[in-house]
């Protein structure tokens, strides 16, 4: 049954005889669990850190973790001779723990992601490695938002002082969704609102995203993800006026309104929308081998068959947490040995495949379509 989905969603939507693959990878430049002595205290005190690869194991990228995928890259190359290149979807700021702190959780204040890193050991090349990853086409950013979290929720959840995410918010840590067997309010879709009259306060939250990837990367933002959730389709202008030209969505989409109203749309690789002339990707590949014992090679070995079978480029979805250390050394060692012999795998068995960004990809299906 897997297969036969899996099969049916490569169908519709542009088509190419190129072996192309992309790599999207969501979540960088964003906090999630401090330490590991947060993790361990975070654990003591009931918040249930143990049940997510993402709390388990995920962190702010350091400077090791970004140069040792970036070794990991530079090992291979494809029919044209560039190396894979990654397309991290990132988070330009997060929470000013303190300052919120200071206004008795009434007022919300971030931080650009570069003011976290230096509260950091060992990430203070960060940003450098960034740019790095840019001028050598190993790792070239794309926007997943300003935070990876709702404000108002969020907000509204500390001054509610609900006990698991006031721990979490002592350790600057946050994702965490269970305490003493109880579930937390979902907080992370950042692009999600509760209420239409929250919409405002998100188009500005975009502007200054843009303003901040900008600041960051050198360039404004071709393409979007929203983290955790769906966006609201109202806020699609907004991405399109500070560059996006490329969403990457589900291939249902069920977006919101708010005030607990939602539609429906089906998408495609290479679907528009009408007004804006926006781009649709879609995933149609996981490689996540952080989450569980399956063989993710193998597994997204498979799905890339499917996708070249239907003549589809495979748009690989794989989340920072597989290759972060911080926490666990093992975690990343294992992530980037089975990144390597995904590589290995994908240029043995497909010798004339292209590495291309999302971007990369989004400007090829523009071009066939004029």
């Amino acid at each position: 049954m897997y297969t036969l989905r899996k099969n049916l969603s490569n169908i519709p939507g542009w088509r190419t005889n190129r072996k192309i693959v992309v790599i999207e990878s969501d979540d960088w430049g964003s906090v999630r669990t401090r330490s590991k002595k947060d993790y361990d205290e975070m654990l003591a005190k009931g918040l249930e850190v143990n049940r997510s690869n993402f709390t388990k194991y995920d962190a702010l990228e350091s400077n090791d973790d970004l140069e040792q995928l970036f070794d990991v890259l530079s090992k291979h190359k494809d029919s044209t001779g560039r190396h894979p290149v990654l397309t991290p979807m990132c988070v330009v700021a997060n929470p000013d723990f303190e300052k919120i702190k200071a206004s008795g959780f009434q007022v919300y204040h971030y931080e650009n992601f570069v003011d976290t890193c230096n509260c950091y050991p060992n990430h203070n090349r960060v940003l450098d490695l960034w740019r790095k990853g840019i001028k050598d086409r190993l790792f070239v950013p794309a926007l997943h938002g300003r935070e990876h979290l709702s404000v108002s929720r969020w907000m509204k959840l500390l001054q509610e002082n609900n006990e698991g995410l006031r721990i979490a918010f002592d350790h600057e840590s946050w994702g965490v969704s269970r305490y003493k067997g109880k579930e937390i309010s979902e907080y992370l879709g950042a692009f999600h609102p509760d209420h239409a009259s929250d919409i405002p306060d998100l188009v500005k939250i975009i502007e200054s995203a843009g303003e901040l990837f900008k600041e960051n990367c050198g360039y404004a933002p071709t393409h979007f993800i929203a983290p955790n959730r769906e966006s609201a389709k109202a806020l699609d202008e907004t991405f399109g006026k500070i560059g996006v030209k490329y969403l990457t969505m589900a291939k249902l989409r069920h977006y919101p309104l708010g005030d607990d109203k939602y539609k429906s749309e089906f998408l495609w690789l290479g679907k528009q929308n009408k007004e804006l002339n926006q781009l649709y990707i879609t995933r149609n590949c996981g490689f996540e081998p952080s989450s569980s014992t399956i063989d993710w090679v193998n597994s997204c070995i498979n799905e890339i068959v499917i996708a070249f079978k239907w003549r589809k480029p495979a748009v690989i979805s794989s989340h920072r947490v597989n290759y972060i250390g911080s926490i666990n050394p093992n975690n990343a060692k294992q992530g980037l040995n089975e990144l390597n012999r995904l590589l290995s795998e994908i240029i043995k068995n497909w010798p004339e495949v292209e590495f291309m960004t999302s971007t990369e990809l989004g400007e090829i299906i523009a071009l066939t379509k004029k």
